[in-house]
C-alpha cells in the first residue's frame, strides 16, 4: 500500500466511485488478476500459500532487474555493508520473499476471522495506545514497509482497537475499493492522500493514523539521519503531532520464524511545536526508532524506491540541511 503525509491541497469531499470507463486497461487487468488470486489463496491452507508465496518471491527477485538493485541499495544501508556484499544479496532475495508472503496474508484477510487473527498476531504492548492517547490528542502511528501492518488491524480489532491509514486512491479504482472494504471488516479505514479533513476528524476523535515513513527522499521534507546516512522524512508526523496534539507512536509488525506477526509500540515522541528545531528534533528521533526496527532483522524491509538521495547534488543538500537542523536552523532556506 502506498502513503503519502504531505505535499498537495486536500480535497474536502470523498473522490467519486470509479467507474470501468474512468480505469485504465490495466488497472481493469490488474483488479480481476486480482480477485482470480485472492479466491485461490483462500481456498487452500495457509501451511500450503506460504511455501507457494516463498517461491513466487524467488521468482520476482531473478526478474526485478532494477527493482532488485534498489532493494539492495537500501539493504546495503541498513547492514552497513557494500551493495555487492553477498550477504547483502541474500537479505535482498529474502526481502522478496517476505513481501511475497505478505501479499498473500492480506489477499487472505478475505477469509480471515477474529479467531484466526487471534492466533496469528501478538501485540506485546496494547496498553501503549492508552498511554499516547493520554494527552487528550489522537494517535500517530508511525511505521516502515517491514513484515505485515496491514495484519496488526485484525489483531488491535480484537483488544477494541481500529486503525485509520492514510492511501493512494487515485489509480487502480475499483482495487483500491475492494481492499478498502476487506481492510474495513478488519478494523482498517482507509482515507485517500488528499482528504485532510478525514485525517483531521480521525485525529479530532482520538483515532489511531497510520503513516509510513520510508517513502524515499524529497527535498522540502525534514532532513535525517537514517541508519548512519544523511536523507528526509515525511513533515507530516511531526507537523500533524503539533498541531492537534497527537502523540507520534513508532509501530512494528514483523514476521516471526513460525510465520505468525509480533508487533510492539515503541517509546512515544510528542512535537510541542513547528518550529523547525522541534520539528527535526521529533522527526529524528523517530527516524533512530524506525532504524532499529529495519536494523534487527534487513530482509523483512520491502521497500521499492531509493530512500537515500542518488544524485550527488542530492546527497550535498540533504548533508547541508542535516546540518542546520543540527544547529537548529530552517533546513528549508538551505540553497540548492
Amino acid at each position: 500500500m502506498t502513503t503519502r503525509t504531505s505535499g498537495a491541497d486536500a480535497e474536502a469531499a470523498p473522490a467519486p466511485a470509479p467507474s470501468d470507463a474512468g480505469e485504465r486497461t490495466r488497472e481493469r487487468l490488474t483488479h480481476w488478476a486480482y480477485l482470480a488470486g485472492e479466491r485461490v489463496i483462500n481456498a487452500l491452507p495457509r501451511s500450503l500459500v506460504m511455501p507457494v508465496a516463498v517461491a513466487a518471491g524467488n521468482v520476482a527477485f531473478d526478474l526485478a532487474g532494477a527493482k532488485r538493485d534498489v532493494v539492495r541499495g537500501n539493504l546495503s544501508r541498513a547492514m552497513v555493508r557494500p551493495p555487492d556484499d553477498p550477504s547483502v544479496g541474500r537479505a535482498t532475495r529474502r526481502a522478496f520473499r517476505s513481501y511475497a508472503k505478505y501479499l498473500a496474508d492480506v489477499m487472505r484477510m478475505a477469509s480471515l476471522t477474529p479467531e484466526m487473527a487471534e492466533q496469528l498476531v501478538q501485540i506485546d504492548n496494547i496498553e501503549i495506545l492508552d498511554e499516547a492517547r493520554a494527552g487528550g490528542g489522537g494517535v500517530l502511528v508511525c511505521t516502515v514497509h517491514v513484515g505485515g501492518m496491514d495484519l496488526i488491524g485484525p489483531g488491535l480489532q480484537i483488544h477494541g482497537e481500529s486503525l485509520h491509514v492514510v492511501a493512494d486512491d487515485t489509480t487502480y479504482g475499483r482495487l483500491y475499493e475492494h481492499l478498502k472494504q476487506i481492510r474495513a471488516r478488519h478494523g482498517l479505514h482507509l482515507i485517500g492522500w488528499r482528504n485532510l479533513r478525514g485525517i483531521f476528524k480521525a485525529l479530532r476523535a482520538r483515532g489511531n493514523l497510520v503513516l509510513f515513513c520510508d517513502g524515499g527522499f524529497r527535498r522540502g521534507d525534514v532532513p535525517v539521519e537514517f541508519m548512519g546516512e544523511a536523507t528526509t522524512f515525511p513533515v507530516g508526523p511531526a507537523s500533524l503531532s503539533a498541531r492537534t496534539g497527537a502523540a507520534m507512536l513508532p509501530v512494528y509488525c514483523q514476521r516471526t520464524p513460525d510465520d505468525r506477526f509480533r508487533a510492539r509500540g515503541l517509546p512515544i515522541i510528542r512535537c510541542r511545536s513547528e518550529e523547525p528545531a522541534e520539528v527535526y528534533r521529533a522527526t529524528q528521533a523517530l527516524a533512530d526508532a524506525l532504524g532499529g526496527v529495519i536494523r534487527d532483522d534487513p530482509s523483512q524491509w520491502y521497500m521499492f524506491r531509493p530512500v537515500w538521495p542518488e544524485s550527488d547534488a542530492d546527497r550535498r543538500w540533504a548533508a547541508t540541511a542535516l546540518a542546520a537542523a543540527r544547529r537548529g536552523e530552517d533546513w528549508g532556506r538551505v540553497a540548492d
